[in-house]
């Protein structure tokens, strides 16, 4: 089986030579598979992250209007058409239909911005 130089006959080293190529494509293609989904991992990771950073950015903003409109006094939020415990929905969901539908009517009458 070994020749005098202690190496191995040519068949069994190209059945190894063989056997070893075709372990590394196996290799290789497990790891095509594994990055591949490391990378669509990362790629959803990171619309997370993007969607996560406009979604505190929007509620930033949401925020500041709040506050700014809580800075003003009851009849200044009375001519806008809302109260004081209001003011947060309507920044967050608009005003109430009650208001929107009285706005529609003063607005057809002209009544809109006229002292009360």
């Amino acid at each position: 089986m070994f020749d005098r130089n202690n190496s191995l006959p040519l068949s069994l080293f190209l059945q190894a030579e063989r056997q070893a190529r075709l372990d590394s494509r196996v290799i290789k293609a497990g790891m095509r598979g594994t990055m591949s989904r490391l990378a669509e991992w990362l790629s959803a990771l990171g619309a997370w992250g993007t969607r996560l950073a406009h979604d505190l950015a929007d509620e930033r903003l949401l925020r500041s209007a709040i506050r700014e409109l809580h800075q003003l006094d009851d009849r200044m939020l009375a001519d806008i058409g809302i109260t004081r415990g209001e003011v947060e929905s309507a920044v967050r969901n608009g005003l109430p239909t009650r208001l929107t539908h009285n706005l529609r009517q003063h607005a057809a009458s002209g009544t809109i911005g006229m002292p009360h």
